[in-house]
């Protein structure tokens, strides 16, 4: 490891979806494949280190439609960084693969033999010290690391030793003895010594490039304008959702940013040309009043625009007024992690705060206000019945208000309680299978209530009818994420194929309903999986 100085730091930010486009993609595939979301944590890192003086750089691996690592060795070689870093777009939002980085560290060790390189994100936090370990880089932090990276870079300027590293929370790495040393705690980060993240560190052109790749065909696709930027009032959660790993990747508890500390973003937002804003936090509010507070804030600064809480409003908070509240200045989406149509499936099985009767009043609320109501559901949870899964579909199917039902099969994520019980149980012995799917539209194990096969009814074929019925719904859902009726009906023709490569040979019922009393048909999944069909 070089012992120079670090004066730049280049900050590489890893693609939401990892895939080139060589020229012979469906348009349909070109919109999934080729989306961006606002760097928010980059830019925080950035931020920090500029303010400690260093000279820093951002580039996004996504905007780069082809020819990604071919850029990136025209920008190492031109910027001639002393470190890279990768860092998630936002770390509780995953990118396409658990990425360890291998393709950007080879190519800068190739280009730059003597930069430090430092690895963030998902890998860091799921498997601390194994990229380490396996020399793909030269440091690995867990965790936030806003300003554990600026506290190492400026370490490593002042001359300390490895063996000095030590106590640095959350980092990877071998000592002079080639052994991994690995922290067993994550860095604290009190979000009131957090700067404004430095989006203005981006060139003209490279904030250009997030207005033109919003995500296209999905629920946060910025329907009011393309001019919008993704920003965070908070971090962490206060629930333990079965299926989330929120808690995990963040290793921390829930924490608000000051008021005033959000406003000062939103204001730089506005005045840079930004016309609608998606809060990406983890849990938006845990309670009314914040969110009083919150739309207080906003009239007292007369600060109006079009927004939404990107990753899903907790329900439990919700109130007739706080909605209202909301809607008054500028929510015109409210995504609902209603999960399921069973009370004892949300306070048993998954650990949620709302009942089936609240949620159901923020449907009738929120179709009041005329906002634009997106349903989540999760089916698949171990310790689900059947006669429940079919209670969360009817629930969907019940509430016509609600624009778009999303169904998610459960998929056990590292550092969270599904996938403890599923390897306690013994339903689920090979991880390797999580780097295969992490869309949740394929089922990876199976339970005695139900099958793949089955979760992959209500994904296709219920979903389907659910959503697309009648003319009118096809046509506000597709204005709603930005596409054209030819690509919702390619949308939907594709979510049948992938269905159908599983099981060429099904020819049986279209809904979860008619199943619901009959046994299982098919083998599991898992077996497709290693060798490779999807």
């Amino acid at each position: 490891m070089s012992k120079k100085t670090i004066g730049k730091v280049l900050i590489v930010i890893p693609p939401l979806v990892n895939q080139e486009n060589d020229g012979t993609v469906q348009e349909k595939v070109d919109i999934e494949a080729f989306r961006l979301v606002s760097p928010i944590e980059p830019a925080t890192v950035a931020a920090d280190l500029s303010r400690r003086g260093f000279q820093v750089r951002l580039f996004d691996l996504g905007m780069v439609r082809s020819g990604k690592f071919r850029r990136l060795e025209e920008i190492l070689l031109d910027y001639q960084p002393d470190a890279v870093a990768l860092v998630q777009s936002i770390l509780t939002f995953a990118t396409a693969t658990d990425w360890d980085g291998g393709q950007v560290f080879q190519l800068v060790r190739k280009v730059l033999p003597d930069a430090i390189t430092v690895l963030s994100g998902s890998h860091a936090c799921n498997f601390p010290g194994q990229a380490v370990s396996e020399r793909v880089c030269d440091f690995s932090i867990r965790g936030e690391v806003d300003l554990a990276m600026g506290d190492l870079f400026c370490a490593l300027n002042e001359g300390a030793e490895l063996s000095r590293l030590s106590g640095f929370s959350g980092l990877s790495f071998l000592d002079a003895g080639g052994d991994v040393r690995i922290s067993k705690d994550s860095p604290k980060v009190d979000l009131a010594d957090l700067p404004v993240p430095a989006f203005e560190i981006l060139d003209a052109s490279e904030q250009e490039a997030y207005f033109r790749m919003p995500e296209y065909g999905k629920i946060r696709f910025p329907e009011k304008s393309l001019r919008y930027r993704d920003l965070m009032t908070s971090r962490g959660c206060v629930m333990r959702c079965a299926f989330c790993c929120v808690n995990h990747l963040r290793g921390q508890k829930y924490r608000r940013k000051p008021l005033d500390m959000v406003m000062r973003e939103v204001d730089a937002a506005l005045t840079a040309g930004i016309e609608e804003i998606h809060f990406f936090d983890d849990c938006f509010a845990t309670d009314e009043r914040q969110i009083l507070d919150f739309c207080e804030a906003l009239r007292q600064r007369n600060l109006k625009f079009h927004w939404f809480v990107a990753q899903g409003m907790p329900l439990w908070p919700i109130t007739k007024d706080a909605l209202a509240a909301m809607h008054e200045v500028g929510m015109y989406r409210i995504i609902c992690p209603f999960e399921s149509g069973s009370d004892r499936v949300l306070k048993e099985v998954m650990g949620k705060a709302t009942t089936v009767q609240h949620n159901h009043e923020v449907i009738g609320w929120a179709h009041a206000l005329g906002m634009e109501i997106i349903g989540m559901f999760v089916v698949g949870m171990p310790g689900e019945q059947r006669q429940e899964l079919l209670q969360t579909i009817q629930f969907a199917e019940h509430h016509p208000q609600i624009d778009y039902s999303v169904f998610s099969i459960a998929t056990p994520m590292v550092g969270t309680k599904l996938m403890d019980t599923l390897i306690e149980q013994g339903r689920f012995d090979d991880p390797t299978l999580l780097n295969r799917i992490i869309k949740r539209t394929v089922a990876l194990y199976r339970t005695d209530e139900f099958s793949e096969y089955e979760l992959g009814i209500i994904r296709v074929f219920d979903w389907d009818r659910i959503n697309f019925s009648t003319p009118e719904r096809r046509a506000k859902y597709a204005r709603m994420v930005g596409l054209t009726g030819e690509q919702l009906e390619e949308t939907r023709a594709h979510s049948a194929q992938v269905f159908q490569r599983f099981f060429p040979d099904y020819d049986g019922p279209r809904s979860f309903a008619e199943l619901v009393n009959q046994p299982h048909l098919f083998d599991g999944l898992a077996p497709l999986l290693r060798d490779g069909a999807y």
